[in-house]
């Protein structure tokens, strides 16, 4: 008999689940092992040393028409691969639950949505005249950046005791900034 390229799954894990009452396969002579969950629904496989250095873990959903995985991650311990494999067995399931249930899944968010996200009012400008002072130096800001709102966080710096806000984005290998507004609205700078 071929050895195995991975010993017995996890006791009392999804994917002992899997191997017992779905299938596993390894053909002999290969570095490929296959679970199929017991409903069919969903299969992953285990890939070793081939197309990567490590175990290759990958979950498919079987009813979909496409051939791409819907989960993969590479791991480079055979212990690890088998937590990583029946985590992953496991979450097959929980994702059963999102198809009746969407509302379980996270929100949709259109890439216009993004592009035009919001960055929160800090507290300090909470107040209503505030507020509107600091969409403006907001928008100011991101204007004179020209960076997509997406792309950019709001940090604060210390300079001679005062603090400021400045947008921060990365260009390649730097990090670059760009100033916002004091931290206290209040306080003139």
């Amino acid at each position: 008999m071929t050895p195995s390229i991975l010993p017995a799954a996890p006791e009392g894990s999804r994917l002992a689940t899997w191997s017992t009452e779905g299938h596993r396969s390894e053909p002999s002579h290969s570095n490929i092992a296959t679970f199929v969950s017991p409903d069919g629904a969903y299969s992953l496989s285990v890939e070793v040393d081939d197309p990567v250095h490590g175990y290759l873990i990958q979950l498919f959903a079987n009813d979909r028409d496409r051939d791409e995985p819907i989960g993969r991650t590479v791991v480079d311990e055979e212990e690890l691969a088998l937590e990583t494999a029946a985590e992953m067995a496991a979450g097959a399931e929980d994702l059963e639950s999102l198809v009746d249930r969407p509302h379980l899944g996270p929100e949709r968010i259109s890439r216009e949505d993004l592009e035009e996200s919001r960055v929160d009012t800090p507290e300090e400008w909470a107040d209503d005249e505030d507020e509107e002072t600091w969409e403006e130096a907001l928008d100011e800001a991101f204007e004179k950046a020209d960076v997509d709102r997406s792309k950019a966080s709001l940090t604060t710096k210390s300079i001679s005791e005062n603090e400021y806000y400045y947008l921060q984005w990365r260009e390649g290998d730097s990090v670059v900034s760009q100033y916002v507004a004091p931290v206290n609205p209040k306080r003139d700078s």
